[in-house]
Formats: C-alpha cells, structure tokens, sequence
C-alpha cells in the first residue's frame, strides 16, 4: 500500500516560514513546497514531521501545534494532509537534503514571508500551492491576533 498521509510543516522563525525549491526530473518541472512526507508504516504523524524534516532540511524543530488535518486535494496520491507548526530549536541550522525520490531534487530551502503576500513568488502563487500558503497565512495572522504566536 502506497503512503496515504503526508505530513508536513510550517517552520516558523521570525515572521518566515521556510519552503522547498525542488525539481522534478520526470516532469521537468521546478516546484514549491512545504517540507514533509509520505508516513511510514508504524510511524506517528509527529515522528513523520521530525524524520522528514531532519532528512529534507537538516533541522531540529519543536512541534508547537497541529495547524490542518484535512482531506487530500486531488493533486497527488495523498488522502490526508497533516500540517503541523514548528520552530526551529536554538542553535539548529538547515540546509538542503538529499530527497529519497531519485527523480527529484531539493535544490534550495529558503524562508519567506509569513504574512506579506507581495514578497511570494510565481511559484509561491501556483495553482497548488497558493491555497496552502493563504490559509496558512489567515491561521498565523488568527493566531498572532489572540496572543497565541509571535508572527
């Protein structure tokens, strides 16, 4: 049975949210995404996050909250996305790591604005990825607004 949950996360760090640059071989394709995966067999969804962020971004992060666990979109073979909010914890540093696809590549993270629409990209704004990024930006902006969070 193929991987029906994808976890992934938001790590935040000062009003930023990192994202992945890969490239897809087969498609020829440069994309966007949050960082995440495919849950394991005998995995929980917060030792998912944890793995695939250590493997992806070489980060160490605190799990802070669950953001979304919905349906999936009918992009990909994903049922369910779980979105977890992260930060990063002092001292851990990232950089971009080997993703275990063999016709993808993550070829840059990079951290973007929280809340400031105008300094996503063209990427940022695609069709899959643009509804993401958007509720994830109402739900910080929520959250900042009842002291929950710093954004």
């Amino acid at each position: 049975m193929g991987r029906v949950v994808r976890c992934q996360a938001v790590v935040l760090k000062d009003d930023k949210i990192l994202v992945l640059r890969q490239y897809n071989y087969k498609r020829q394709k440069e994309y966007w995404l949050l960082p995440g995966g495919g849950l394991e067999e005998n995995e929980t969804t917060e030792q998912c996050i944890l793995r695939e962020l250590r493997e992806e971004t070489g980060l160490k992060v605190e799990i802070k909250e669950i953001l979304f666990d919905e349906p999936g979109n009918g992009f990909d073979p994903y049922q369910r996305y779980v979105t977890f909010l992260c930060t990063p914890l002092k001292d851990s540093v990232g950089a971009a790591g080997n993703e275990t696809v063999s016709y993808r590549k993550i070829l840059e993270l990079k951290w973007i604005s929280a809340t400031d629409e105008k300094q996503w990209n063209k990427y940022i704004l695609t069709e899959q990825f643009y509804p993401s990024m958007k509720k994830i930006k109402d739900r910080l902006e929520v959250k900042a607004l009842v002291g929950g969070i710093k954004v």
